[in-house]
């Protein structure tokens, strides 16, 4: 049976006639159907279909109301441990800070101490004692440390006017070499 015979049915058995005014509201209220994927008027609801509905809501808060007061309880006895790491994180974050301002210096110092030129050997003959020589250098580098590079200098004679060396002269086009050691830097 529909809600609204049931509102007009009980109405008349009332010494007054009537129910409260609001109960011949039910139309203009509804209810959000899932199977029918749409809101319905209550006063168009079955019986049967509004208790099932009533329980349904009525579970729900019940749920939530329970997940909320566990939540808190929960939240009250755990409000030392999350004081705790809150803590821990605040003085993990100074040291961060700390450690970031330390390299930061030390970058700084490593830059400015840094005189003169970039290579560390200049005017090394491109001949068979210097190439063994920079063969030697690469063999006992330290290369978790550092890196080598070598470059050309010095522009051979006959090569000059041709604009060879407009960006630094070619190993090949070279009389001799400089070689560069490089400290190495962070993921390199």
């Amino acid at each position: 049976m529909k809600i609204h015979r049931i509102v007009q049915m009980l109405g008349a058995t009332t010494t007054s006639g009537k129910l409260a005014s609001d109960m011949y509201d039910l139309n203009y209220k509804t209810y959000y159907s899932e199977a029918d994927g749409r809101d319905i008027p209550i006063s168009h609801m079955d019986f049967q279909h509004l208790i099932r509905a009533f329980i349904k809501v009525n579970d729900k808060a019940n749920y939530f109301k329970k997940v909320s007061e566990d939540n808190f309880i929960t939240s009250v006895n755990d409000l030392d441990v999350i004081s705790a790491k809150d803590n821990l994180i605040r003085k993990l974050n100074e040291k961060i800070e700390r450690l970031e301002g330390i390299i930061e210096e030390k970058d700084e110092q490593y830059d400015s101490s840094l005189q003169g030129y970039y290579y560390t050997f200049t005017e090394v003959p491109q001949d068979e004692e210097g190439k063994e020589f920079v063969k030697n250098c690469r063999k006992y580098l330290n290369k978790d440390s550092y890196k080598i590079r070598v470059k050309g200098q010095h522009l051979k004679k006959e090569l000059y006017g041709q604009g060879r060396a407009y960006h630094g002269a070619n190993m090949e086009d070279s009389t001799h070499m400089r070689v560069y050691i490089d400290t190495k830097r962070g993921d390199e």
